[in-house]
């Protein structure tokens, strides 16, 4: 991995602006589902499904498209690493919103500081996607690991309080913004960008040594 914006060739065209139109179109549509309380009318087992989805959606694209894949190989690595300093502002949030008495602390105690150490964390990381060397690899990866450990805890643990303890404090809370877009937009991308990143340090520790 040379680069952050090595390019792989393909015997494939693939339009870039497709991808990042997709994103914005899921942006702009998740935006609108959250602040229309659409979520909070659905059934709760809906809810692991709205953040599911599109992750499985995206793998099964990936797993079928070659032009797809193409373009995988080619995202600057350091704009998917770097989404997750948003983790900082939502941690920082669920430990307010607990001292205030709105969110269950068990559950801010595990989000909150997990989420802002991977948020924080982000940013050298971003730094170790520019270079090749095997260290720095190693070191995205623990990053990596770190983060989806983190972000699958925080997954059962929300589900608990959702589906098998019902807390209508915690179901409250995630009704209101900036909350409530957690599960149709912010939760799918740390996990489809974590997958990424697994992606590219598979695909660069596979390369010989010249063309990492």
């Amino acid at each position: 991995m040379s680069s952050p914006t090595a390019v792989v060739p393909s015997s494939r065209a693939f339009d870039p602006m497709a991808v990042w139109a997709g994103l914005a179109l899921w942006s702009g549509v998740a935006l609108v589902v959250a602040l229309s309380g659409v979520v909070a009318s659905l059934p709760r087992p809906f809810v692991p499904l709205l953040i599911w989805s599109p992750v499985l959606v995206s793998v099964a694209l990936y797993r079928r498209s070659a032009a797809l894949r193409a373009f995988v190989d080619t995202v600057d690595l350091r704009i998917p690493v770097l989404f997750h300093v948003v983790r900082v502002f939502f941690g920082a949030a669920f430990l307010v919103e607990a001292s205030a008495g709105r969110l269950p602390s068990s559950f801010a105690q595990l989000a909150g500081p997990g989420d802002i150490v991977a948020g924080l964390l982000a940013i050298p990381a971003a730094l170790l996607a520019t270079r090749g060397d095997k260290t720095s690899r190693s070191l995205l990866l623990a990053w990596n690991v770190l983060g989806l450990v983190d972000i699958l805890a925080v997954f059962l643990s929300a589900q608990r309080l959702l589906l098998v303890l019902r807390d209508e404090r915690f179901f409250q809370a995630f009704q209101r913004m900036p909350f409530s877009v957690l599960p149709v937009l912010v939760v799918p991308l740390i996990l489809l960008t974590h997958l990424l990143v697994f992606v590219r340090l598979r695909a660069a520790a596979s390369r010989p040594p010249s063309a990492a």
